[in-house]
């Protein structure tokens, strides 16, 4: 579990734990307030399997979004001219419910133009165990072509409920969100 990575903040209080967190907003009027039943989902992505080829060379730039709402949480980064992505990656998210599923989007990066999508998929976060590692096999669709598979995504994720301290970590994101920011913390 990701419990003992803290990032620090300009108050030097703890922030939300991450490996990497992209977290993109214009406002912190939209934060929600604190719910006794926060929730902490870690996520690893770990790869990608036969996915669908959207370069002329028959291979993809693949990177992926997951969004809870209309809110992306994470991006993972690009691995070039590939249809089997390996990427390991970590992330860590403060749910303040589980009605929201989970959204995964695939998209192939393509430099000055638009990202062509590759696939989608959701995870139900209510169908989690607490406090269980699970791992869970994504088949990518396209909404407009069901019957059409397009590929894969592997993840291992944890969901864990946080009492305390959810209460100050909602406050002190609020306190250091700026007005049209972007916040992008790595470790």
């Amino acid at each position: 579990m990701l419990d003992s990575c803290k990032l620090k903040s300009s108050y030097n209080l703890p922030f939300v734990c991450s490996k990497k967190i992209n977290t993109v907003g214009t406002s912190n009027a939209d934060v929600p307030l604190a719910d006794p039943g926060m929730y902490q989902l870690d996520i690893t992505l770990r790869r990608g399997q036969s996915l669908a080829a959207r370069d002329r060379g028959g291979t993809s730039d693949p990177y992926v979004k997951f969004k809870i709402g209309r809110k992306e949480v994470f991006r993972s980064k690009i691995i070039h001219k590939n249809l089997n992505p390996v990427w390991e990656e970590k992330a860590c998210i403060l749910i303040d419910h589980l009605r929201e599923p989970l959204y995964i989007k695939v998209f192939d990066y393509d430099f000055g133009l638009q990202d062509d999508f590759m696939g989608s998929a959701f995870l139900d976060l209510t169908q989690l165990d607490l406090n269980r590692s699970t791992d869970v096999t994504l088949t990518l669709k396209d909404p407009h072509y069901p019957d059409h598979d397009l590929g894969i995504i592997l993840l291992s994720v944890i969901l864990t409920p946080k009492e305390g301290e959810s209460r100050d970590v909602t406050m002190l994101m609020r306190k250091s969100w700026k007005r049209s920011s972007k916040v992008i913390l790595s470790m």
